[in-house]
């Protein structure tokens, strides 16, 4: 009977200790957070538990696991965010939000991110400094390899670079292989304007900072105020387009322009006032996404080009 007794003793002894090791391995666990990192990129393709997207070096291979949280099931050509962890083990997998911006992010953990301000001889923390502006936009200049549908891909210094067109972006003319172009883009790659690149412009991605971070800071007139800012140019609405017609393909108007071919699409809402064919001069008024608003005849003094308005 009592070595029984002892026996118990022993097993309780042995269970505390057990007990409160693994509470001590879980509280140093739960107070060192590991590093993780946020990859914002296109999806390549799902091969079993991979997810492979395409990085700025190449491909990168995200691995879900059983405790991965998958917002939705995802394709081709989708852009996602995924929280992983350094060997690429991932935490979460959603889709990527509008102001995403594509690459690889490097989070430091919690404590690391918010350390403990300093008290200065007053008892009081000192302001914390300033952060450097974030940049709100970039220009790319690069030639272009391909048109696919809404994505205008070129050839970047790493790699291929995809500018998605919106029905907000401004594009001056059709641009096909080979052309060197010049796109005004958010940080995320949609483009605000698309035109042909100049003999200036210097092929490669330039980061553009917020207006107030590049303009210089205001000189004090005579009375202590600072000028008036200078008006922002307004940006042009449409244009018109007068051009020879070398094809109908269905909904889209193909004409020559001293640039090259222009692709002018006619929506429900276009106004066309005759049937037209090869070789008949036309004048469309268009968005500057080249939809068509109206397309006539042109006139004996009309002169072709392309005119914004």
């Amino acid at each position: 009977m009592k070595g029984s007794v002892a026996v118990v003793k022993l097993l309780g002894a042995v269970c505390v200790l057990l007990l409160v090791q693994g509470q001590s391995l879980l509280a140093q666990e739960g107070a060192s957070t590991g590093p993780t990192k946020t990859i914002v990129a296109d999806l390549l393709d799902v091969d079993r538990d991979f997810y492979i997207v395409r990085g700025e070096r190449g491909e990168i291979q995200i691995e879900a696991t059983y405790k991965t949280y998958i917002t939705e099931e995802f394709q081709y050509g989708d852009r996602i965010k995924a929280l992983v962890l350094m060997n690429n083990k991932a935490l979460k997998i959603e889709r990527a939000g509008p102001d995403d911006v594509p690459g690889v992010t490097e989070n430091l953990p919690v404590a690391a991110q918010a350390p403990e301000a300093p008290q200065d001889g007053k008892g009081e923390a000192p302001a914390a400094p300033a952060q450097p502006l974030q940049p709100e936009s970039k220009t790319i200049v690069a030639d272009l390899l391909d048109v696919d549908r809404d994505f205008y891909i070129v050839r970047g210094e790493r790699g291929e670079i995809q500018i998605e067109a919106t029905h907000k972006t401004e594009i001056t003319e059709e641009f096909g292989y080979g052309d060197r172009i010049k796109a005004l883009v958010l940080m995320n790659n949609k483009a605000v304007k698309i035109e042909r690149a100049g003999p200036d412009d210097v092929t490669g991605v330039t980061e553009n900072l917020p207006a107030t971070a590049q303009a210089p800071p205001p000189q004090e007139g005579g009375k202590g105020e600072a000028p008036a800012p200078s008006a922002q140019p307004k940006q042009p609405e449409s244009k018109t387009i007068i051009a020879d017609l070398l094809d109908v393909d269905r909904d889209f108007y193909i004409v020559r322009s001293e640039r090259g071919e222009i692709q002018i699409e006619a929506t429900g809402k276009t106004e066309i006032t005759e049937e037209f064919g090869y070789g008949d001069r036309i004048k469309a008024k268009v968005l500057m996404n080249n939809k068509a608003l109206k397309i006539e005849r042109a006139g004996p003094d009309d002169v072709p080009g392309v005119y914004e308005e």
